[in-house]
């Protein structure tokens, strides 16, 4: 009976490790069912779980793992690791000093700390430590929504998790990932988005926007003017996500993309849509997800009279801005807005308020 067991936990191991991770969990759970106290197998598990932005289940696995055995450095890790996801800081904080105290420390406990700091608190720009935004975007397409606009899609990583019929806008296309795969539908338009609302979108009336990333040129005035544009074709309930909008040094956050080295990260003066939007009234709707390494910024359901408005503000607002450079004290407004939440906690409120359907789509052959 052992031996067939360590054959699955090895099985496991192996499926876990080339990323087969839907057979690994079945293989740990089987395991566990049997050997409960198998920490490898409760750890694993667990690690799993927190990859699916389900730490809340992952917490039990973790606890058992670490009352198993408190010696294995990664054990503690993840289970902090899990905590901060959870934003149950001051617990992570003091099982960062207890695993400090038995030993443990070194680079991923430096970040872990990091991660429990909050923006402004330390002396250095604040960097977005979370799980990646595209960890974040193929949690959000776990579920299927009426329609997922995309603005900016370049290579075609983020449109490639959606499973929902699907318009993605780019001047220059340069796919690498399927784009269709189980999606009703997917329409690719390579314009510039102005000239697709102006002259596109009117021809596809039906189409709803009920998600929506916003990832194009890396200048607020851009996004604002697609925002407003996707609003105009929203469902009742609909989420916006905007990339970029938390740079970590000033260097990124300058509207001069030419100056930024080849391969270094640029988030233009996004951070701007932040007060803007908050000028208009929209801070209920708004939160700054923390997601690596430039977070998220995310408008849910905003009131439509309101981006009206700023629509008919729209000159005014850019010329107040345009010229407006991330400084210290900009910054330090930024940070004040107390709209910093962590991604998994995010996902809890959707989840909460059922956004997005649940249903499987399987899709087969049926030509010989």
């Amino acid at each position: 009976m052992n031996h067939i067991y360590n054959k699955k936990m090895e099985n496991a191991i192996s499926l876990h490790k080339v990323n087969n991770l839907k057979e690994a969990k079945i293989l740990y759970k089987e395991v566990l069912e049997v050997f409960p106290e198998n920490g490898f197998a409760n750890h694993n598990l667990g690690s799993i779980l927190v990859n699916e932005h389900q730490s809340k289940k992952a917490l039990p696995y973790f606890i058992k793992a670490l009352e198993i055995d408190s010696k294995i450095e990664q054990f503690w890790i993840s289970y902090i690791d899990a905590l901060i996801n959870l934003d149950a800081i001051e617990y992570a904080k003091e099982m960062l000093e207890i695993a400090g105290q038995r030993g443990f420390s070194g680079k991923v406990f430096n970040t872990l700390i990091e991660r429990t700091l909050l923006p402004g608190e330390s002396n250095m720009m604040y960097r977005a430590h979370d799980k990646n935004y595209l960890s974040f975007l193929q949690a959000l397409h776990q579920k299927v929504y009426t329609g997922y606009f995309e603005i900016g899609t370049r290579r075609g990583n983020s449109l490639a998790l959606s499973q929902s019929p699907s318009v993605a806008i780019d001047p220059f296309f340069d796919i690498k990932n399927d784009p269709v795969g189980n999606k009703e539908c997917c329409l690719l338009f390579q314009n510039k988005s102005e000239d697709f609302f102006e002259k596109i979108m009117p021809n596809f009336l039906s189409l709803k926007c009920q998600l929506a990333f916003i990832d194009g040129m890396h200048l607020f005035e851009y996004a604002l003017r697609d925002f407003i544009n996707l609003v105009k074709y929203s469902s009742e309930e609909s989420l916006f996500l905007f990339h970029d909008p938390i740079p970590f040094t000033f260097e990124m956050a300058t509207r001069d993309y030419k100056s930024i080295p080849y391969g270094k990260e640029w988030t233009g003066d996004i951070w701007k849509l932040v007060p803007i939007l908050i000028d208009a009234g929209l801070r209920d709707k708004m939160n700054l997800l923390t997601s690596s390494p430039t977070g998220l910024l995310a408008i849910f359901s905003p009131d439509k009279k309101l981006v009206l408005e700023i629509e008919n503000n729209y000159e005014k607002i850019c010329s107040k801005w345009k010229n407006v450079e991330l400084d210290k004290k900009q910054l330090s407004d930024f940070y004040n807005t107390s709209l910093f939440i962590k991604p998994e906690v995010y996902l809890e409120f959707l989840e909460q308020i059922n956004f997005g359907e649940t249903k499987k789509i399987k899709r087969e052959w049926v030509s010989h």
